[in-house]
């Protein structure tokens, strides 16, 4: 039972964090200033993997 509260309490700190992120967007995208680099669900994944994707996607656009 105490394992699956910490898992709980962890999966909860990782949801805030992507709230505050989200929130942030949104203020500096209502106020027009630059806004932040998007983050991922996990601390461990980077705005490289992300900019990948996209990457990957263009590409694909393009041979299509």
């Amino acid at each position: 039972m105490r394992l699956l509260q910490w898992a709980l309490f962890l999966l909860l700190l990782l949801l805030l964090r992507k709230l505050l992120w989200c929130l942030r967007w949104l203020w500096r995208y209502y106020h027009g200033r630059e806004l932040p680099p998007p983050i991922s669900f996990l601390p461990q994944r980077s705005e490289r993997i992300f900019e990948e994707h996209i990457r990957q996607a263009g590409e694909e656009k393009e041979d299509s």
